[in-house]
């Protein structure tokens, strides 16, 4: 397995470039992939050719990511699977991915708890527009990862997969989203085990019942290590059953960043827990 990182646990002090920085820390502190989102005024192909270029010279292997909304129908289902694609395309064309992670929709408002059709014809239009997605991305050598965005159970985002049966379309687990659907993430994992690519991990301290200004069950973002998720077992987990544990990226991800957080140390404690308490499943 890899281990990497989301750019937003890297702080880019002003004046350097947001990727090419984001390359070289996740290098000098032993990384071996990092997640990528990019702005639209990042979208310039001789650019994303020179940050691929360093990525590879510092071995750096970057992963997309996005979403869309393909809970559409008809006419605006194939729009949406077209813009994504076009995209995610342009991309492995010019920063050189392999694999994206892909959201299903908005996840405030389409989750698996929001008014809306039958859960069962919601993850069938899911499997519909996503197979069509694989499809089309197919010709330019990309593998698309679904993720538990905190909208969907692991057994569901299987169950949505597998609906599409297209030898693309895999998984990503978040290890953190898990909570957000009641669910426990170790539970998730074997859920989702034998079709994940890719991670993104997250710890996260759970309070059944908290009391306070904000009552109720609570679940509070905290670097790895320091949260009731088992990222070890789940490891353990993926090492056994996933297709190929070896290419799996292990991006180290918060679940938000808390107001006032040290980023930096975030950031760092995360790493240094992953590289002691990971170590037997990293390459």
């Amino acid at each position: 397995m890899k281990l990497g990182s989301v750019p937003n646990l890297i702080v880019v002090p002003e004046g350097e470039d947001q990727l090419k920085y984001r390359v070289e820390k996740s290098a000098q502190v032993g990384l071996s992939c990092m997640g990528v989102f990019l702005r639209p005024e990042m979208m310039d192909a001789a650019y994303l050719e020179s940050v691929a270029e360093l990525a590879e010279k510092r071995g750096i292997e970057l992963r997309g990511g996005g979403g869309g909304n393909f809970y559409l129908e008809g006419d605006e289902a194939r729009a949406e699977v077209e813009r994504v694609a076009e995209r995610l395309t342009f991309l492995a064309g010019h920063l050189g991915i392999t694999y994206s992670s892909l959201a299903s929709g908005p996840m405030l408002t389409h989750h698996r708890f929001a008014d809306g059709p039958p859960l069962e014809q919601r993850k069938a239009t899911l499997s519909t527009n996503l197979a069509a997605l694989a499809d089309a991305v197919e010709p330019a050598g990309l593998t698309l990862a679904l993720e538990n965005h905190c909208d969907w159970r692991g057994h569901e985002i299987a169950q949505i997969v597998k609906g599409a049966n297209r030898p693309n379309l895999m998984m990503q687990i978040d290890t953190g989203n898990a909570v957000s659907v009641f669910e426990e993430p170790v539970d998730c994992a074997r859920a989702m085990a034998p079709w994940v690519v890719s991670s993104h991990l997250k710890d996260i301290h759970v309070t059944p019942f908290a009391t306070g200004e904000c009552r109720g069950s609570r679940a509070v973002a905290v670097p790895l290590g320091e949260g009731h998720v088992d990222n070890v077992a789940i490891c353990e987990i993926l090492a056994k059953e996933a297709p190929d544990p070896k290419s799996i990226a292990l991006i180290i991800e918060p679940f938000y960043v808390p107001d006032g957080a040290d980023v930096n140390a975030f950031f760092e404690t995360s790493v240094a827990w992953a590289k002691k308490h990971l170590a037997r499943f990293l390459s």
